[in-house]
Parts: C-alpha cells; structure tokens; sequence
C-alpha cells in the first residue's frame, strides 16, 4: 500500500457475493458524483495518484484493485475461468452499489479499460460515461497478430494466456519476476526507462506483483482475454450491438497499440468505431503508461469529456 500517494482517502475490503474480496480506496464528497478508476497489467489502484489532485474538486474518487492484482483476492481458475472481465465488471458494480452508487463514470486503464468497456456492453444504465485508456477491444487485439509489428509489441498476450505452468515458471525465473515486471514497464513508456514512475509507486507494482500467486493471477487474466473476453466481444460484433454509454478513448502515440495501427488514419479510434456509437478519441505524446508519463496531457483530454452536460 502506498497511503501516502492518497491522503485523505479511506481504504476497505469489500467481499463481492462470490466471496472475492476487493480493496477499495475511496474519498467520497455527497455533494460530488462518483468516478471509479481501473488500472492495468502489472499495477495496482496506485498507477492513479498523480491525476486525482485533478479530479478530485469534481467528484468522489473510487479507486478498487482487481481480482487477482494489488490486495486483491486471488481466486481460483483455470484457463481464466476466475479472471474474466464480465466477472471482473460485475466486482465493480457490486462494490459502488455498497458504497451507494447504482451508477457511475468510469475510467480504465489497460486490464481496467477492458473491464470498462464489458461493463458498457453488459450493463449500460449502471455507467453515465467511460474512458478506455491505451487499448483497443479484445477481439480486435487478437485479429492483429498476424501483423509482425503488432505481434511483437504485444507478445505478452500470447505469451501469458499460454497454459501453466510455464509462463508462470519463465516470469518468476530467479527473482520472483522483478525482472520481467521492470522490463515490461519500462519497455513499454516512450522513454523505454523507469523515469516516469515514482519510487513509491514502483515499490507498490514490485511487492504487489513479485509472488507466485499474483504471477499466475495474472496469467489466469490474460488467459481470460483470450478464451473468454475475445469471445463476449466476437458474439457483440456477430449480433450488431454496440456500446451506446459515450466513450472516450485515449492512447500513447508510442503505446502498445498506436504503433501497431500505424497504418490506419484515425488509429485506435478508427478501431473503436465498431464498437460503439459515441466515441472520440485523442493520442498523446507518450507510451504506454500514459497516467503516469503524462499526467497533464491526460486530464486535459479527460476533463472536458467528464464534465460536457
């Protein structure tokens, strides 16, 4: 945990009726509406400490850890049976209506903007607008790898979702995965470095990562991704439905999916269209990690998107 990135905020475990029990950090303002806030692969709640001095004149700050990352449960699963984001939506769904809320804005990152967006799909009257940070839907990730360049920036997808225990051996190698972890975030920033995260938050991703049990969490997620969500989103593009929540979404002009899609005019955005009927976008200069590389440029897209009545 890291209390001192989030003054002022509570911090509780909430057990969802699967008895999973998800920690949650919140600062709620009764006169303020509420904004969940979803991180990504391999972090915690904690990658959001520098854009909530931003938010928080404007709403109440939910923060949650999802299942199997942070302090977080780890379930149990096969092939990602724990680890889907239908179930990971319906964590959060749970979670805000036991801190009083049937609905709320959400914004996500990575993992978080996968759930995002299933959320949308599955239950729309719980959402009033969503950001999806750095990604593109599942279904269209996985149609991609047939390209070089995409398949190399994102070779973790095939490489996590592959069965265990070997990715998970491979990780842990002699250091308890540290090694891939600090690969893996400064491979994929623009800097390719570690310079854009702070020393606290590093030692969160590190003693909340670096375990047997969270290693294989995670596997367990990315092999969610790919026998499960990249199915939910094939059979929405199969029947015609798409998102009708407004969407934001935003990437790094250097992030894992921009430079994959060099060869599109809108990038990602031309992506999202297909999924949904009410979408901008925006890129900024950055990677992957944009909450943390650009913190400004990212409230700025953000803000005038939250706010628009």
């Amino acid at each position: 945990m890291a209390p001192d990135l989030f003054p002022g905020f509570t911090r509780q475990y909430i057990k969802t009726p699967d008895e999973v029990s998800i920690f949650v950090r919140a600062k709620i303002d009764a006169d303020k509406p509420p904004l969940l806030l979803l991180h990504g692969f391999p972090q915690t709640h904690v990658e959001f400490h520098p854009i909530i001095p931003s938010l928080l004149p404007h709403y109440s700050i939910v923060l949650m850890d999802l299942r199997g990352y942070g302090a977080s449960s780890v379930v149990p699963s096969t092939n990602g049976s724990g680890y889907s984001k239908r179930l990971m939506a319906q964590d959060c769904v749970f979670v805000m209506a036991q801190l009083g809320y049937d609905k709320f804005t959400l914004v996500g990152h990575d993992r978080g903007a996968r759930v995002a967006y299933r959320l949308a799909f599955d239950q729309p009257q719980k959402l009033v607008k969503v950001v999806v940070v750095d990604i593109i839907p599942t279904a269209a990730m996985y149609s991609r790898f047939g390209d070089t360049n995409a398949g190399l920036r994102a070779y973790h997808w095939l490489f996590l979702a592959q069965p265990e225990p070997f990715p998970e051996t491979m990780i842990k190698g002699n250091d308890n995965g540290k090694m891939f972890l600090e690969h893996t975030l400064a491979t994929w920033t623009r800097k390719r470095n570690l310079d854009d995260f702070s020393e606290a938050a590093l030692d969160e991703y590190r003693d909340a990562y670096c375990s047997d049990e969270r290693i294989h969490s995670t596997c367990e997620d990315y092999r969610a991704g790919a026998f499960l969500d990249r199915v939910y989103d094939e059979e929405e593009l199969k029947l015609g439905k798409k998102i009708e929540t407004p969407i934001l979404a935003v990437w790094g002009s250097t992030g894992l999916f921009a430079e994959a899609m060099a060869s599109k005019a809108e990038g990602p955005l031309e992506i999202w269209k297909a999924y949904a009927r009410d979408v901008r976008g925006k890129g900024l200069e950055c990677g992957h990690f944009v909450v943390e590389e650009d913190p400004e440029g990212l409230t700025d897209a953000l803000l005038p998107f939250l706010l628009e009545k």
